[in-house]
């Protein structure tokens, strides 16, 4: 019970429970001996015969109550919602109802005390705001829980401690997971920045949205029946016992088939493979054959950041003439690939490869990986939906292990054809194309050869034009001098680039993965505050074309971010006398380490006779600025704040008390440069510091009582 469990994997995506006996099984109710019942709760690592009576006696009330109100699927707790329409559901009222069937299930004297209720149902409180893949370590969510009351005092003798944490863990799994997954579908969903975020869904609207989704994608001949594997009983008969078993190991490897919500009321089917069903050995083979497709689709790998850092400097070059900037993306961009088109591409790939490869070797090496991906590729795709398999008829499907490499190719032969003046670029232009996965930017000089590049555009038949978004007038097309792509904003008139808001709005503890990982906390908050959580780049850290206001922003801004991550897991992993131990690891990883990384970006990005005048006490200042500000807002760490302040004052040396301090640091620690009191307090950085006495707009800290 050490190690850290995820509690929502009992009932996340759980779309084929049908009954509360698919998960209890009901001899185990049904039988009268409370000392079976006990056993199947404890383990065999507990002697049952060691627990005392009245403990017993709660036990076999427990049963007599599970199995008295669990014969309608605990619906009558859920009354179904009359709302057509498929929509999330309020989390307050399933934790309500939840709250009142285990009330009714578990003994008013199973809990001792007042204040043991109130701890249950604090943790059932957790359980259902949880998030996708979120550990807990049971000790941590039960530490308030007393058992120097009866009938727990009297497990002295056998660590109460011990039986308490498996009765919990037994009614999460065995009550309160059925409980939930019989009534509603758990997913996540596309529907806002919150990624990790579990959204529940009414099982019987989920079930009719699913089933029509399902019965479209077969009526379009996105996908058939398998008949092989959707035998009926009748059928099933007339099958050996060898054959039937062979058929069902089988169906076990077949991938799941989910649906993906989206905001503009449409969904994404998307498959999902077990990875402990794929041997070590077909590991190896998948890896060699998606070495083989980047081969064949020959495209370097460059870097937006270095691309957009080319097209600014000729940008200048050219006097800063106007830009024209067209973004895009391709709708279902998987599923729209022609595989007939796609084996062509590959067979002619190849060949050309053969025509240039020299050694004999090699050759020969090349020819077998095509051998060995035509026949991978021409084995059926199957997926399940329910109880049926089904074969993936058209194009590919996203969670396929080739689809990623297939897409590549596939688009990058039919851009070279459709796009092929506009990829050309000559020495007297202005211009770029990019396409990442199904997203394209493309940014010109001409505004012919931006309506061109429209008018090309629709030799794909699946552009999405409600997303299309251009920074000219257009008839048909949005208007915007801000263009949004991969997480970046682009101004269209100053050429400056941003961080997308995307990024920091929302609520940051559905951002963060809480995985295993949390065990080793320092490590684990070490990988999200720090740079490898939070990634610097020349991309926005870049003075060659962001002025020196929107980088000062930047850095406040990814403060913020670190700050309001450290926030978030303070609040939801530590209790207040633990927190105090981590501001050194934000001292070193932030206010130090992350400050020298932005410092060695941004004097590696910029002009050369731009000379940039900072104090390093400006960065440490903004890094406990921003952790003032988040801990002041995030209720559980407001105890953090007057000890921020003492590291806020020593580095204020831009608007506090004034004192000799070292500009500059080198590796070792030692003083580079002594501090200027011209520099330290420049008059334009006081102005745009006093900017920063609030979080930058969009940034949520957490509070546990205003989850969504």
């Amino acid at each position: 019970m050490e190690s850290p469990v995820c509690l929502s994997q009992y009932f996340v995506n759980k779309q084929n429970v049908r009954s509360f006996n698919n998960i209890l099984k009901s001899n185990i109710l049904k039988n009268e001996s409370v000392e079976s019942f006990a056993e199947f709760i404890f383990g065999d690592d507990t002697s049952v015969s060691d627990l005392p009576t009245d403990f017993m006696n709660i036990l076999s009330i427990i049963k007599i109550n599970l199995r008295n109100k669990s014969k309608l699927d605990f619906k009558d707790y859920f009354p179904v919602n009359n709302i057509p329409q498929l929509c999330p559901v309020d989390k307050e009222y399933i934790l309500t109802n939840c709250w009142k069937a285990l009330s009714e299930i578990l003994p008013r004297n199973f809990y001792g005390s007042d204040k043991n209720k109130r701890e249950f149902k604090d943790y059932l409180r957790t359980v259902v705001y949880s998030m996708k893949r979120q550990h807990f370590i049971f000790q941590r969510l039960t530490v308030g829980w007393d058992l120097d009351v009866l009938p727990w005092k009297n497990l002295i003798t056998i660590n109460g401690n011990l039986i308490f944490l498996k009765i919990l863990f037994w009614l999460t799994k065995y009550v309160l997971s059925p409980m939930i997954c019989l009534n509603f579908y758990v997913t996540t969903c596309k529907l806002d920045t919150n990624e990790n975020k579990l959204n529940y869904f009414w099982k019987s609207q989920w079930q009719c949205f699913y089933d029509k989704q399902v019965s479209k994608m077969v009526f379009s001949r996105v996908m058939k029946k398998c008949e092989t594997y959707s035998l009926g009983k009748k059928l099933k008969k007339n099958h050996n016992l060898s054959d039937r078993l062979r058929l069902k190991v089988a169906k076990k490897s077949i991938p799941k088939l989910y649906l993906t919500l989206k905001s503009n009321n449409d969904c994404r089917p998307i498959v999902c493979y077990k990875n402990e069903s794929v041997s070590q050995t077909e590991k190896y083979k998948i890896k060699d054959r998606l070495k083989f497709l980047r081969l064949l689709t020959g495209k370097p790998l460059l870097k937006l950041e270095s691309q957009y850092k080319t097209l600014h400097a000729k940008w200048v070059a050219a006097n800063k003439p106007k830009l024209y900037f067209i973004k895009t993306d391709l709708s279902n961009a998987f599923g729209c690939i022609n595989r007939d088109k796609l084996a062509k591409i590959l067979s002619e790939k190849h060949i050309n490869i053969q025509k240039t490869e020299k050694c004999m070797v090699m050759k020969k090496k090349i020819a077998q990986q095509y051998r060995d991906l035509v026949t991978e590729l021409r084995k059926p795709i199957l997926i399940c939906a329910g109880s049926t398999v089904y074969e993936w008829k058209e194009g590919l499907v996203q969670g396929y292990k080739y689809s990623p490499a297939l897409s590549e190719l596939y688009y990058s032969y039919l851009d070279e054809i459709y796009f092929c003046d506009h990829m050309k670029l000559r020495d007297n232009q202005v211009k770029l194309f990019i396409r990442v996965v199904d997203d394209y930017l493309y940014i010109t000089d001409n505004l012919a050869d931006a309506t061109s590049f429209l008018n090309a555009l629709s030799n794909y038949r699946n552009v999405n034009y409600e997303k299309t978004i251009v920074n000219f007038p257009h008839e048909n097309i949005k208007q915007s001098e801000d263009i949004f792509f991969l997480g970046y904003c682009y101004n269209t008139s100053t050429m400056q680039v941003s961080r997308a808001d995307n990024i920091f709005a929302g609520q940051m503890s559905y951002k963060i993965a809480f995985t295993s990982r949390f065990s080793e906390m320092h490590k684990f908050i070490e990988s999200r505050i720090g740079q490898s959580g939070i990634p610097i780049n020349s991309h926005i850290f870049n003075l060659n074309y962001n002025n020196e206001e929107l980088i000062w922003r930047h850095i406040y801004t990814t403060f913020c971010l670190s700050a309001n991550k450290l926030c978030t897991i303070m609040a939801i992993l530590c209790n207040e006398q633990e927190m105090k131990k981590f501001l050194w690891l934000y001292k070193k990883r932030v206010a130090v380490k992350l400050s020298n990384s932005m410092i060695e970006v941004l004097i590696r990005n910029k002009p050369a006779d731009f000379i940039f005048m900072y104090c390093i006490n400006h960065f440490r200042f903004l890094a406990w600025k921003a952790l003032y500000l988040c801990a002041k807002q995030t209720p559980k760490c407001t105890g953090l704040v007057p000890f921020i302040n003492d590291e806020l004052t020593k580095s204020n040396c831009i608007f506090g008390k004034w004192r000799e301090h070292a500009r500059r640091i080198d590796t070792n620690g030692e003083c580079e440069r002594k501090s200027i009191r011209e520099v330290c307090r420049r008059p334009d950085l006081r102005k745009i510091f006093r900017d920063f006495d609030v979080l930058p707009k969009g940034f949520e800290c957490y509070h546990h009582k205003r989850l969504l």
